[in-house]
């Protein structure tokens, strides 16, 4: 029996939520996506997804909550965005497989949402920027006959090309929070056994 599709769309959504910036009430929105997310991880559980990681998701989230949202946001930028004399992680897939964020990559992604018909409307992030390339993946498969023949150039030219390397990164920066590393083991187990999925459904069409 193969995995539901809404259910592997729902898990995109999730963790392209939970790695955005922090904004007002985010601990509620994150409250509220995990209660969402939670018959998705079930079910795709049953369906040989081993996904690890929601149970100290929800010990980091408690952990953050504690925190004011200047103190939250002031982690995600010190961790993600800029911090001296090195900021730790980079979650854009150019910063992989260029050394620099921005530049051919970023643009041939921005190509790939155009022949979609999408536009980033945040002209603040490069379009490769993780949660936007996650909330992709979830379009996609929402509109797989409308972008089939991009389907297997974004998946394997890119998500999957260097996300494992950014969660093994996470995984490994000592200052990141339990939240955080908790993402990524979740995003790595799911992702691992989505990419075995995708070849198998792209190689019976």
């Amino acid at each position: 029996m193969k995995p539901q599709k809404e259910d592997r769309i729902a898990l995109y959504r999730f963790l392209g939520i939970c790695f955005t910036y922090p904004q007002e009430n985010f601990s509620e929105i994150i409250h509220k996506a995990i209660e969402m997310a939670k018959q998705p991880y079930r079910n795709l559980h049953d369906h040989g997804y081993k996904i690890t990681g929601i149970r100290n998701l929800k010990h980091g989230l408690d952990e953050l909550s504690k925190l004011t949202l200047n103190e939250w946001q002031g982690i995600y930028t010190g961790l993600f965005i800029a911090n001296y004399p090195k900021t730790p992680l980079h979650p854009y897939e150019s910063f992989y497989k260029d050394g620099l964020v921005g530049g051919e990559v970023s643009d041939q992604l921005n190509e790939i949402y155009k022949s979609c018909g999408l536009e980033i409307f945040d002209e603040r992030e490069f379009p490769d920027y993780l949660t936007f390339e996650l909330e992709f993946g979830a379009f996609l498969l929402e509109n797989e006959e409308n972008c089939k023949p991009i389907f297997a150039q974004f998946f394997f030219d890119h998500l999957f090309e260097w996300i494992f390397s950014f969660f093994d990164d996470l995984t490994n920066t000592k200052e990141a929070p339990l939240f955080y590393k908790s993402l990524a083991q979740i995003g790595n187990s799911f992702l691992t056994k989505e990419q075995k999925v995708l070849k198998e459904l792209l190689n019976e069409n």
